[in-house]
């Protein structure tokens, strides 16, 4: 683990000593569509590593919003990241870039020739973006710096990861080295350089990406933002919208790296995992129960629980036997839920294992510097790993996957341990014929890695490479900030060689992305036209286009439980739209009062499992009263907006925006206020989330930008534009979530069911947030839900102005969710939210229009408990005069018949008098006296009830829904 000493070392630290390049040619590409430079080293000195004296530096103004400032050795020995196996192809061939002329672009590129030095610049307001002047810049094979200014009045930096951090950036060293570990402010499981600059007062936005997958330092401080890499190119991009809205930099990033998939509808369902599941019948049980408890579960997944030995592609003969998990897996198609399987890469080196047999006849595993294999170890003892490097990688991980989906009819695959993880330090395995399976971690560190190193320097010297012109893969020079500590530690050795003569070191941070390429090709060589559904711990720039991501093991604490928003809303910005957290923590016994409230905010991730480890207590909602109850409500919310939610991601897979956002992504601005803001979150542009975020509480204070907003449950109104404080407080007892909808947005929702198939068969409903003008618009995306390429899809407008509901659109869509102009078809309600007050009390009507059949109940039950009050206060009170009154009644009537009539006597009088008599008075003192009373407490009590039935999923109708 790394010092907080050595933390703030490297942030102080300035290589104050380094000399710098001059530029020695300067060429203008033609069409005006770049600049291309040749720079020369001043000096002769290094830092860190072999110095190169000669660089190219190569501009593209690719496109109004983007120009590639590439800086890179002239002999091109530098690994830079490889456009395949990856799936990274440049944006600049695909769409004809080089051609564009710069005096359309939104940015200026200038630079300066002695020393070297850039900037750039956006047009509209002459804001620098980026700006080496004055910095130290350092090429060398194994370290490279550059740095930028930041502005003097400061900015808001965002991104870089992973990493758990507060989303905000300040003055921290990031360090993207892929790793097995889930530390606070200490490398992760993925690598994104990617940041965005959002500037104070306007809330003008940028974007700047590093393509380099080597690992590095990147050092945020008040000044500037350094990049300290061990390796590679300096290969930047700079995003610089028209607009300069945060959503518009996502955009244009996602663009370059490729955009969020689609997922099929299934996949917005609630899920539920744990590790250490005993048996199958212990996962039946689970199943079992949350159908018992009325709690939503689309698919049920496993972890390495059911492998045998923990080897890939097996099952365990006693608990997870393979006819049994053949017949679980058709039960729950049946119900019409799903079963998603782990898989890890690294294959057991076993003779009688078919698998490592195969692969090691196609060649397609790591080798060792000699070209043994190499030989680490994980779960199942000792292992190799696949090369994804190697040409025959797809056919051999193909055929094991498509047999084994074919097997169990599997509806997805998780892939955990991919950063790749191994258990011990080096190639350990090499010299041991066999090892025990589930061998526990950490049983071979530095002899091993010695070994390592002679085999490297004995490789060198083979080929006639002095070792110390070499680069030093084990221990280079510049030590990153890795939480590990050695870079080889619980991963593959640096040394390790893929195919192709690629040295592990340089492809270490690609090697998550790249099983994730493979593995989406072989699930759709299994199913070309069904949504494949991927989900992978490591990831890189572009991972999204391929899979989701989940943030892995989080503790079960309120602080992990906070940090998942800012996680989450990290990968919405880095382009992995689908992603989410372990509801109640991995690690850890959760209490029932953090459960509670985790379910409540993770029934809204994008993706929403719950999952915790071996060690842990059984956490599933249903374990606890408040946290079921909670879960109900949560998920009732969720399937709710699941069209709404299913738009969003249609939204996203086509334009390239995230499905959450921070509140300054739709209202930059106001980033002076909402910067720090990273305990609420927007789904989309209209729905508000305000979790609880701390033990013990029943109130949140959260942030409102200005206009009107609609709380979720019960519609009424929370503030509009004559507000001025962005602050309020709002009750959450225990088992609920404040949410509200955005004035002037139009929600498509459904009748949420425990299922999402069975959901989204339900009729479409429309709230209609009506803003202070009355007005309300919205969007809806219709297609079959699961269709990679899906013939037929409708994309619906509706827009509310003018007291007019006016629906238009593509209507190419035909089946279970038609869906037309809502006048003429049954299958469309609408419901209205408006500024305007409730209806008084003296307009019993209009406020029984307002509330509906709610109204109505509430209006019965309190005339019930009134009469039977009353009824109740006469016996008691008043016995003697009703039989006085009902005496002189029966007197009078018999005189007008022409009866005689006897009086009572006074013993009489004091008897008992007819249920019917006091009947007739109480309900006269009802009907009369009671009236406005009773008017006055329906009105008062009916709101909160309104709320309560609607969060348990009470769809409430108007007695009149013209």
């Amino acid at each position: 683990m790394v010092s907080r000493k050595r933390l703030e070392r490297t942030m102080a630290y300035v290589s104050t000593n380094a000399q710098g390049y001059n530029v020695n040619v300067a060429d203008f590409v033609q069409n005006n569509a770049g600049v291309h430079l040749s720079l020369h080293a001043i000096g002769n000195s290094s830092l860190y590593g072999n110095l190169i004296r000669d660089l190219i530096v190569d501009v593209s103004f690719e496109t109004n919003e983007r120009v590639h400032v590439k800086i890179y050795d002239s002999e091109k020995k530098q690994v830079a990241v490889p456009d395949s196996p990856l799936g990274l192809v440049r944006p600049a061939k695909q769409n004809g870039g080089g051609q564009r002329r710069g005096n359309n672009n939104n940015y200026q590129f200038t630079y300066k020739e002695n020393p070297f030095s850039f900037q750039v610049k956006r047009k509209r307001d002459g804001a620098t973006l980026f700006d080496t002047t004055g910095l130290p810049f350092v090429f060398e094979d194994q370290y490279l710096e550059i740095s930028t200014h930041l502005p003097v009045n400061g900015t808001n930096i965002y991104g870089f990861g992973e990493a758990l951090t507060p989303f905000k950036r300040t003055r921290n060293v990031t360090t993207l080295f892929a790793r097995d570990s889930h530390d606070v402010y200490q490398n992760m499981y993925g690598s994104h350089t990617f940041y965005m600059d959002v500037r104070k007062g306007d809330g003008a936005a940028h974007g700047t990406f590093l393509l380099n997958a080597h690992g590095m330092d990147i050092i945020n401080t008040e000044e500037r933002i350094t990049y300290k890499a061990i390796g590679g190119i300096l290969d930047f991009y700079f995003f610089v919208p028209q607009d300069s809205r945060p959503n518009s930099v996502v955009q244009a990033y996602t663009t370059l790296i490729g955009k969020p998939n689609m997922p099929a509808h299934w996949m917005l369902g609630y899920q539920n995992c744990r590790y250490n599941y005993t048996s199958i019948s212990h996962v039946e049980e689970v199943v079992l129960k949350h159908k018992d408890n009325q709690i939503p579960l689309e698919v049920q997944w496993i972890d390495i629980d059911y492998m045998d030995q923990r080897k890939d592609f097996t099952f365990d003969p006693i608990q997870f036997p393979k006819e049994k998990m053949i017949e679980f897996s058709k039960s729950l198609h049946d119900n019409g839920q799903k079963l998603v399987l782990m898989v890890d890469p690294a294959i057991p080196v076993d003779a009688m294992y078919e698998p490592y047999l195969t692969g090691k006849d196609m060649d397609v595993f790591v080798k060792n510097v000699d070209g043994s294999e190499y030989i680490g170890q994980v779960w199942p003892g000792y292992t190799t790993f696949p090369d994804w490097w190697h040409p025959n990688i797809t056919k051999y991980w193909g055929e094991k996957i498509i047999d084994w989906m074919d097997l169990l009819k599997l509806d997805g695959i998780w892939i955990d341990m991919n950063e790749p993880s191994s258990f011990c330090l080096g190639s350990c395995g090499s010299l041991n014929d066999s090892a025990k399976p589930n061998m526990e971690p950490w049983f071979n560190t530095e002899e091993e890695q010695l070994r390592l190193h002679i085999l490297q320097e004995s490789a060198l010297e083979a080929m006639g490479q002095p070792a110390e012109e070499a680069r030093n893969l084990l221990y280079p020079r510049y030590v990153i900030n890795n939480g590990a500590g050695n870079l080889s530690e619980k991963t593959v050795a640096m040394t390790a060689q893929h195919y192709g003569n690629i040295s592990h070191y340089d492809v270490h941070n690609l090697y998550g992305h790249a099983e994730g390429y493979i593995l989406q090709k072989a699930l759709l060589a299994y199913n070309s036209s069904t949504r494949p559904f991927l989900l992978s711990r490591s990831t890189f720039a572009g991972s999204g286009s391929y899979m989701g991501h989940w943030t892995g093991d989080i503790q079960s604490t309120w602080q992990d439980m906070k940090g998942t928003i800012a996680d989450i809303l990290n990968f919405q910005m880095f382009g992995i739209s689908f992603s989410g957290a372990d509801i109640c923590g991995f690690v850890g016994d959760a209490t029932e009062e953090l459960c509670t409230r985790w379910i409540e905010l993770g029934a809204l991730y994008p993706f929403s499992r719950m999952h915790n480890n071996d060690r842990s207590a059984d956490q599933e909602p249903y374990i606890w009263q408040s946290t079921a109850e909670a879960s109900r409500i949560a998920l009732r919310v969720r399937y709710s907006l699941l069209p709404y939610l299913y738009t969003l991601f249609e939204e996203s897979n086509r334009m390239g925006t995230g499905v959450w956002r921070p509140l300054f992504f739709e209202y930059p601005e106001h980033i002076d206020v909402f910067s720090n803001n990273d305990e609420q979150f927007l789904i989309g542009t209209d729905i508000l989330v305000s979790p609880v975020l701390v033990e013990n509480a029943v109130t949140v204070i959260a942030q409102f930008p200005p206009g009107v907003w609609y709380d979720w449950y019960d519609y009424s109104i929370l503030r509009n534009r004559s507000e001025d404080n962005f602050s309020v407080t709002l009750d959450a007892p225990l088992t609920h979530i404040p949410i509200h909808i955005r004035g002037g947005a139009i929600m498509i929702t459904k009748s949420p069911k425990l299922l999402v198939k069975d959901t989204f068969s339900t009729p479409y409903d429309l709230i209609i947030a009506l803003d202070e003008y009355k007005q309300a618009f919205g969007r809806l995306y219709i297609d079959d839900g699961f269709s990679i390429n899906p013939e037929r899809k409708s994309n619906v407008n509706f827009v509310f102005t003018g007291n007019t509901l006016t629906v238009n659109g593509q209507f190419n869509y035909h089946g279970a969710e038609s869906i037309a102009v809502p006048s003429t078809n049954s299958m469309m309600h609408a419901r209205f939210m408006t500024t305007a007050q409730p209806p008084p009390v003296s307009k019993p009507r209009q406020f029984m229009k307002k509330y509906g059949y709610v109204g109505i109940g509430v209006y019965l039950a309190l005339g019930v408990v009134d009469l039977a009050a009353t009824m109740g206060f006469i016996t008691w009170k008043g016995a003697n005069r009703v039989r006085e009154v009902e005496d002189y009644v029966i007197g009078k009537a018999k005189g007008v018949l022409g009866m005689e009539h006897t009086p009572l006597d006074p013993q009489q009088v004091n008897e008992k008098p007819s249920l019917t008599s006091i009947f007739v008075i109480a309900y006269g003192i009802h009907k009369t006296l009671l009236l406005p009373l009773r008017l006055s407490l329906t009105a008062a009590v009916t709101p909160a009830v309104a709320k309560k039935l609607k969060s348990l999923g009470w769809v409430q109708n108007k007695i009149n829904k013209k």
